[in-house]
């Protein structure tokens, strides 16, 4: 099955939103995987052919290349190793989380590794791989290091090490609610988190994703903590 590629100049128009939500992204179940179907809408918004031998194997197609995809489990589909097969069949890169050198905030409470995964496997680069060529402040301001009688005078101003998350990945994660961006590598890391059940998008007035509304979708967000049974005992015992 192999759909009309979604991306956000398609649907720039006064009608976006009503547009998009005729066509949603698939559902993924409570464990965030997909179903054939779900991994066949994934792939078209990517002009990929899906063609599945049995339930652990799906091979995605684009042009003249394919690539295999491996189930997680029997038909439940895991969308990290769909988007890497859809990224790899075009051609392109796809950015493995480093865990050894990144140094995960999750702010606000996201899960901020598995956003890292999802845009890492449809070729946005999450984590820096060297040392960054821009030096950035506490608040997230970035500022070339051509100008360094700029950076004088702001003297928490550093160069970031590798395992700290690129401009890109940054205003992915702090610029949405403060400061907007229409960069496209921001935009196609929204459509994939969409695509994957991780965020929800409103374009704005004019369609646009410069004035979007992005919500973060229960998902993204890291499990709650839970006691282990004993201390969930001890606390019971200790209530009137």
């Amino acid at each position: 099955m192999e759909q009309q590629e979604m991306d956000f100049g398609v649907f720039a128009t006064s009608a976006a939103n009503h547009a998009r939500r005729r066509n949603a992204p698939p559902v993924p179940d409570v464990d965030g995987l997909f179903d054939a179907e779900g991994v066949e809408v994934i792939c078209g918004r990517r002009q990929c052919a899906v063609e599945f031998a049995g339930e652990l194997f799906a091979d995605v197609q684009f042009k003249e290349t394919k690539i295999r995809a491996t189930a997680i489990a029997p038909g439940r589909w895991d969308p990290v190793a769909v988007l890497s097969a859809c990224t790899r069949a075009h051609g392109n890169r796809v950015y493995e989380v480093d865990y050894a050198t990144s140094t995960p905030t999750n702010p606000g409470g996201v899960d901020e590794l598995r956003i890292a995964a999802i845009i890492g496997a449809d070729g946005v680069k999450p984590y820096l791989s060297k040392k960054s060529r821009y030096a950035a402040g506490e608040l997230g301001v970035w500022a070339p290091l051509q100008r360094p009688t700029e950076i004088e005078y702001i003297r928490s101003f550093r160069r970031q090490p590798a395992g700290k998350p690129t401009w890109a990945f940054r205003t992915l994660l702090w610029g949405h609610g403060g400061p907007r961006t229409s960069d496209y590598r921001v935009r196609r890391s929204l459509r994939a988190l969409e695509d994957v059940g991780l965020v929800r998008i409103e374009l704005g007035p004019r369609g646009g994703m410069a004035t979007a509304k992005v919500e973060w979708l229960p998902r993204a967000y890291l499990a709650p903590e839970r006691l282990a049974s004993a201390d969930e005992e001890a606390l019971g015992a200790l209530a009137p």
